[in-house]
């Protein structure tokens, strides 16, 4: 009988005791007020967090300015005055040459680039195929791998190869020729899914109706800008 007392008063202190030692810690629990120190702290991690996220938000560009570009095309890179290669050169400083033609096909673009491509060249710019696509006997796909073939060359002499889609043919031209818009998107299409043997691929279907000036819209300027511009900004190039 006496054991089982001193288990009952001994449960009875240990209970006390823990409720004691409960309230001193709660009691005791320290607070923290704002000093000027970590105002300060606070202050410099809001610093960082934004610098983080402006770095995040303010896209990359870089210098190309003194390097050398080679441009392959048909009559929609022959415009050699407002051509949106030139307004390209001049704005980021390439060193440019264009061998284009009007009227030249993507068979023609092939052997230009047997000629020029060179291990000094630093950019290799294609957009053809609008000949192409207006013939009768050369198919998207025959298109297609003739560009792929100038890829596989730069890509053997360290050359950055981007090719350009073009515009869109069925909001901008105006022709007799019934299957060309449609040739010229499966082209477009080809172009943007699959894969091009290491060059870059540019959607530059940015052209209205009212930048052609005629109806297989070889471009005004405006729509010659458009173009340069969409490049300088998918490339981050950095204008001189």
């Amino acid at each position: 009988i006496r054991i089982y007392e001193m288990n009952i008063k001994d449960y009875i202190i240990l209970v006390i005791f823990s409720l004691g030692l409960g309230w001193f810690l709660v009691e005791s629990k320290p607070t923290y007020k704002h000093t000027p120190t970590n105002d300060a702290l606070a202050l410099g991690e809001a610093a960082i967090k934004a610098h983080i996220e402006a770095q995040i938000d303010t896209p990359t560009t870089f210098s190309v300015a003194n390097q050398t570009a080679l441009f392959i095309g048909d009559s929609h890179t022959s415009n050699r005055t407002q051509g949106w290669q030139t307004q390209l050169s001049k704005a980021v400083g390439f060193k440019m040459i264009n061998p284009s033609v009007g009227g030249k096909t993507t068979y023609w673009m092939l052997e230009m680039a047997h000629l020029k491509l060179n291990n000094k060249i630093d950019y290799c710019f294609v957009y053809g195929g609008a000949n192409d696509m207006y013939s009768s006997h050369i198919t998207p796909q025959e298109a297609v791998d003739n560009i792929k073939g100038i890829a596989r060359m730069c890509t053997g002499l360290g050359v950055k190869c981007v090719v350009l889609t073009g515009f869109d043919p069925v909001k901008c031209t105006r022709t007799s020729n019934v299957k060309y818009a449609g040739k010229y998107s499966k082209f477009q299409e080809l172009l943007l899914s699959e894969y091009m043997d290491g060059a870059q691929v540019i959607d530059t279907r940015v052209v209205a109706r009212t930048d052609c000036w005629d109806g297989l819209c070889h471009m005004a300027p405006s729509g010659h800008k458009k173009i340069a511009e969409k490049v300088m900004k998918d490339l981050a190039f950095q204008r001189i």
